[in-house]
């Protein structure tokens, strides 16, 4: 199966848009574990 170049662009940006979001909320989710590995008396 050939795509056209323009096929094929707009699947690369999807897919940069998509990882992109990943890469994203995986960097808030290791923010709230880290958040949540904070001892309450050190915060103070």
């Amino acid at each position: 199966m050939e795509f056209s170049a323009e096929m094929k662009y707009v699947l690369d940006t999807i897919w940069l848009l998509i990882s992109g979001s990943l890469v994203m909320w995986m960097a808030a989710g290791f923010a709230m574990l880290e958040a949540g590995m904070v001892r309450t008396k050190s915060v103070t």
